[in-house]
């Protein structure tokens, strides 16, 4: 049994890939720490982001550790600590004596994570709905990314600074159909910087290095949704301007979005002069002619 910290996510996706063709004798034992942390409640002080961070991960890193020192008479596989928080461990049995270890293993362990999800299956039986957290997890990796810069301080603080210096206004899009941001991106780039991103943990990395003048979020990402990604914008950045995209107009989403500090919504698909004229709404816009200070040259 080997404990796998580093890349913990890369090394399960391709040892997954490995064993896909034949995945039978293969048990997972999967405890879901990351529930320890809630976004909403993480995102809303950022002073206390690295803390809670840190001390979420000394937690969850002691359970890899005990988990894999009870394991260590399974001849064959693996402990994980995602970046997360998660904690899998994929096995392979090789008697009897070792299958009912699992089985205690699991027993105590899940007890000891109090957490309200732990699962046990056999990984032939399960293979695409792992191969599914495989992926899952890559995104998850990249949201600690995400709190990691939100929790820097200075580079926060410096948003409007850096936001009001710049010659060129610029245009984030966070949108994962490609579509959509083609079409946005091919109407805008030519007035305006613009920096494209498919999900929402990679937006709010990109909010805080770019500081853009408005933001396109769609409201239905991988990982992150829209409106949890429109939270962490606002906090490291309660003037930022935010459009929110989305083809659903149900109510519920608009009041939502609204609620969590969108300034506007623009409904997919739009055309080239509404998306214009949103941009053209965002009091930090200026035309490719203008200074910064708002005079034309």
């Amino acid at each position: 049994m080997k404990l796998i910290k580093d890349s913990a996510e890369h090394h399960f996706v391709t040892t997954l890939e490995k064993l896909k063709d034949n995945p039978k004798g293969w048990v997972v034992l999967y405890f879901a720490l990351s529930r320890m942390l809630d976004h909403n409640e993480l995102v809303s002080v950022l002073d206390e982001i690295q803390v809670k961070v840190a001390k979420a991960r000394t937690t969850s890193s002691h359970f890899a550790d005990e988990l894999n020192g009870k394991a260590q008479n399974i001849g064959k596989g693996f402990v994980y600590l995602f970046s997360d928080n998660d904690v899998l461990m994929l096995a392979q049995p090789e008697n009897e004596q070792e299958m009912t270890l699992v089985s205690s293993i699991y027993k105590e362990m899940g007890k000891q994570a109090q957490s309200d999800y732990a699962d046990r299956c056999l990984l032939g039986d399960d293979l695409y709905n792992y191969q599914k957290l495989a992926d899952a997890k890559l995104l998850s990796a990249k949201c600690f990314e995400a709190y990691e810069a939100m929790g820097d301080v200075n580079k926060v603080a410096s948003i409007p600074v850096r936001r009001s210096r710049r010659d060129v206004s610029k245009v984030m899009i966070v949108e994962d159909d490609r579509f959509t941001a083609s079409y946005a991106a091919n109407i805008l780039s030519k007035e305006y910087e613009l920096s494209v991103c498919r999900t929402g943990e990679e937006g709010i990395i990109a909010y805080i290095e770019h500081a853009p003048d408005i933001v396109f979020l769609d409201i239905h990402l991988p990982g992150l949704n829209g409106h949890d990604t429109l939270r962490a914008i606002r906090a490291v950045d309660p003037k930022a301007f935010v459009v929110m995209l989305s083809v659903d107009t149900a109510k519920t989403s608009i009041v939502e979005s609204t609620q969590s500090g969108a300034h506007s919504f623009l409904k997919k698909p739009f055309s080239k002069e509404r998306l214009l004229n949103t941009v053209k709404a965002s009091p930090y816009v200026r035309g490719i002619h203008d200074e910064p200070d708002g005079s034309v040259h």
